[in-house]
């Protein structure tokens, strides 16, 4: 899987670090401590996915990914923060960031989460995506999705989903499966020794 990853940050020593862990996994990337590199690269659609620190000197994180998506609605945003809490992650997902990694970044969450993303866009590409199913949201879905990739490797059933992001139990079910469906998660049957009532699955994202 060939993807081509543009990252802005003002810090060099990062760059650096990502062009080292990108290039490890095979994937191509473009880098810049000027943040207009990012709309250029948008504009002439040099790149799959875009890596945006949250915190720059001339513009801040999210200014840069409202721009952004005015160009594209396409793009793939992961954001680079120090932060990690959810009043921010809720702010970085309205404004159309699709996820975001936690500085210091590690190999396994860089990687994980630029392969999903990308597979996930894969999706969005397809017609009607933006509107995929009745009754499921972009905004709600990359909400299930960080939840599962947060709790990864361990797996999760839909009443867990329900309880962690703050939907019925009813609302988790009917996303969970949409992503079983589309070949986004995996779900496996949660055997109860024999209780009696419906089968309950657990749900995860394939590494």
């Amino acid at each position: 899987m060939t993807i081509s990853i543009g990252a802005i940050d003002d810090d060099i020593s990062i760059l650096y670090t990502l062009e080292a862990m990108a290039q490890s996994a095979g994937w191509n990337i473009k880098t810049s401590t000027d943040w207009r590199q990012a709309i250029t690269w948008t504009q002439r659609k040099e790149v799959d996915l875009l890596l945006v620190d949250y915190h720059m000197p001339e513009i801040s994180g999210l200014d840069l990914i409202e721009k952004i998506r005015s160009i594209s609605k396409n793009i793939v945003i992961l954001v680079l923060t120090i932060e990690e809490s959810p009043t921010l992650a809720q702010k970085l997902l309205s404004l159309g960031a699709d996820d975001f990694i936690s500085k210091p970044i590690r190999l396994a969450d860089f990687t994980s989460r630029i392969a999903l993303h990308y597979r996930l866009a894969s999706y969005r590409r397809l017609p009607g995506i933006e509107e995929p199913h009745k009754g499921i949201s972009q905004d709600t879905m990359r909400l299930v999705i960080a939840e599962l990739e947060a709790i990864s490797p361990d797996k999760a059933t839909a009443h867990d989903i329900s309880k962690r992001i703050g939907v019925s139990y009813q609302t988790a079910h009917r996303y969970l499966e949409y992503l079983a469906g589309a070949g986004i998660a995996n779900k496996e049957p949660l055997y109860q020794d024999g209780k009696p009532g419906r089968p309950k699955y657990l749900y995860y994202i394939p590494r």
